[in-house]
């Protein structure tokens, strides 16, 4: 992977209802505050994986985003106005996916 000389901003929309809730100066920072690798970060935005740490993630390239959005624009619109088809889970499928395996004792 290449560093990037303009980094992208990014968007975070939370997984229960689907909101804009963040918007990251960067990948990097992105992955700073949610504790994930940077890489892990660069798949959910571009569309490798679905989600990324339970946020729906995708980078600021072509839409502007006011403060009035904040908790308003959902990501389906954001993919709307992107031009762009992405999967999005519904809350019990993610939930599903999310949930960790159970020990089992021998």
């Amino acid at each position: 992977m290449t560093v990037s000389r303009t980094p992208s901003k990014v968007a975070a929309f939370d997984i229960e209802k689907r909101r804009l809730r963040s918007v990251f100066s960067s990948q990097t920072y992105a992955a700073k505050m949610l504790n994930v690798k940077t890489s892990a970060v660069h798949y959910a935005c571009s569309g490798a994986t679905v989600a990324c740490n339970g946020w729906y993630l995708r980078t600021l390239d072509n839409v502007d985003i006011n403060p009035d959005d904040f908790g308003r624009l959902t990501i389906e619109k954001f993919d709307k106005l992107n031009g762009v088809e992405r999967l999005v889970y519904t809350n019990g499928t993610i939930r599903k996916k999310r949930s960790k395996p159970t020990k089992q004792t021998v």
